[in-house]
């Protein structure tokens, strides 16, 4: 992707024309209806999120479209948990091209929303948010890899975990004891490998995908 901070509004519409299908899909997932274009309050603030992380968007970091679910996601939940909707969630398995959308099964989307919801109270006993998450996930893919396989490592850790939830930080010299790497590699990717372990933590099945993907 080019260098998104100077982009124009002509090349925002045309990314976000190009990325549609996505933010239909994205949306329609956490409010657990079909999208209308015109008419729909959350698909209104899905296209300002898509906007903002096309302005936010560090091309050295890896996947926007990964980057950017994140913020719409982030957005989207947060009007939805003030607006207490609690719509059964309904999502995409595909998208003709002519905008059909076909639901999946209910449960798992069910499973899928009160993950989020699960994992964004989570980080934020932290003071992280989805898009911290994104914005500090290693430039590196061999870095972000180490990365994860420490925070798997740790979450399955008694002691550790005890003592993140405890101190509100992750534990550096501990984590590095019992992964048998260096401290400084433990700081460099410490926000990264916090949220990820929050999310083998809680066993949110559904999650691991989203971080995964930084394999």
């Amino acid at each position: 992707m080019t260098n998104t901070k100077q982009i124009s509004m002509e090349h925002l519409d045309a990314l976000i024309e190009q990325n549609l299908p996505f933010i239909i899909r994205t949306v329609s997932t956490l409010t657990g209806r079909y999208v209308s274009i015109e008419h729909d309050d959350a698909f209104s603030i899905a296209l300002e999120a898509f906007a903002e992380a096309v302005e936010r968007f560090d091309a050295e970091r890896g996947n926007f479209l990964s980057f950017a679910g994140l913020v719409i996601r982030s957005r989207v939940t947060t009007y939805l948990e003030k607006e207490n909707q609690s719509a059964s969630i309904l999502s995409l398995d595909a998208l003709s091209e002519d905008g059909v959308q076909i639901p999946e099964p209910e449960s798992e989307q069910n499973s899928l929303r009160e993950e989020i919801f699960v994992y964004q109270q989570e980080l934020s006993k932290f003071g992280l948010t989805l898009e911290h998450m994104a914005e500090h996930s290693p430039k590196h893919r061999d870095t972000r890899k180490n990365a994860l396989n420490i925070a798997k490592q740790a979450s399955a850790d008694e002691s550790i975990v005890a003592n993140t939830y405890r101190k509100r930080k992750l534990p550096i010299r501990p984590v590095a004891a019992l992964c048998s790497v260096t401290e400084k590699v433990v700081k460099t990717s410490k926000t990264f490998i916090l949220g990820s372990m929050l999310v083998f933590v809680k066993k949110l099945s559904g999650l691991e995908s989203w971080i995964l993907e930084a394999r």
